[in-house]
C-alpha cells in the first residue's frame, strides 16, 4: 500500500493484492473497502484492467469523512485492507463504433482514466472527446497526463474550470455546458459521465432533451458523499 497526494485534498491510494493474485475487472468499475467498524466505501479504480495485481484509488479528503480520517491518521504503509471487487456496470460498451463523449468532474476522473488507458493500450479506434471539469486548475490533479492523451490521434481533451484564476486561457463554466457548446447533436454518440450527482443529472437531461442523445446511450456513475458514520457510496 502506498499513499501520496495529487492535490491538497486528493489522495492517491495504491493497493497491492496478495502475491500472485490478479483480479479481472472492466475499465470503469469500482471496488469496496470494508472499514473495521463494518462500514463500506466504494471507490472507482483508476488503473486499467491490464494492471490487475493491485488498484489505484483517487480519494477526495473530506473534513469529518470516516474514510478520510482513517486514511489520514490511521493507515500506514504495509497495513492490510479488506476489499471486494469488481462492482458496477460503468464500463465501455464494446461492439459499437459510435463516437464517445467522456465527462468527469473532480475525482470522477478516476474511472475515466482507467477507460482511456485501456483504450489506448488496445488501440481502439473510436473517436473520444474527454471533458474534465473542476473549480480551479490545481483541482485538475493529473492535468499533464490528460493533456498528453490529447496528443493521441482520435482523442481530444477539454479541461473546463468553473472558478478560473488569472492566467487560465482554457474553457470556463460548467463542464457539461462545454459539451453542449461543442456539439449541435449527440445523436449517434455514447456518453460516459462520472462525478457529482448534480453534474451527471444535468448532463443526462440536457443531452437527451436538447441534443438528441438516445437515453440508453448515456452511461453514468454519480459520486455520493458519505456522511460521518453512515453507509453510502464514497467518501
Amino acid at each position: 500500500m502506498r499513499i501520496d497526494f495529487l492535490a491538497s485534498d486528493v489522495a492517491r491510494l495504491k493497493l497491492r493484492f496478495p502475491a500472485g493474485e490478479k483480479v479481472k475487472f472492466k475499465a470503469g468499475q469500482y471496488l469496496q473497502v470494508l472499514l473495521p467498524d463494518g462500514q463500506r466505501r466504494s471507490f472507482s479504480m483508476a488503473n486499467p484492467p491490464h494492471q490487475n495485481d493491485g488498484a489505484e484509488l483517487h480519494i477526495r479528503m473530506l473534513e469529518g469523512g470516516a474514510f478520510s480520517h482513517w486514511l489520514a491518521h490511521d493507515l500506514k504503509v504495509g497495513d492490510h485492507l479488506r476489499v471486494e471487487l469488481p462492482h458496477g456496470d460503468f464500463h465501455l460498451r464494446e461492439g459499437s463504433t459510435a463516437p464517445i463523449v467522456m465527462l468527469a468532474s473532480g475525482t470522477g476522473f478516476a474511472p475515466i482514466k482507467s477507460m482511456v488507458e485501456d483504450g489506448l493500450r488496445r488501440g481502439q479506434a473510436r473517436e473520444i472527446a474527454l471533458y474534465w471539469g473542476a473549480r480551479t486548475e490545481k483541482d485538475l490533479y493529473l492535468l499533464d497526463l490528460a493533456r498528453g492523451w490529447g496528443e493521441q490521434a482520435g482523442l481530444r481533451f477539454v479541461p473546463v474550470l468553473s472558478e478560473p484564476e488569472a492566467g487560465w486561457s482554457g474553457r470556463t463554466g460548467f463542464v457539461h455546458q462545454a459539451v453542449l457548446q461543442d456539439h449541435d447533436s449527440l445523436a449517434g454518440h455514447q456518453v460516459y459521465a462520472c462525478g457529482a450527482p448534480a453534474m451527471v443529472s444535468a448532463a443526462r437531461s440536457d443531452f437527451v432533451e436538447t441534443r438528441g442523445l438516445p437515453p440508453d446511450a448515456f452511461f453514468c456513475d454519480a459520486f455520493v458523499v458519505a456522511q460521518p458514520r453512515t453507509s453510502a457510496l464514497t467518501d
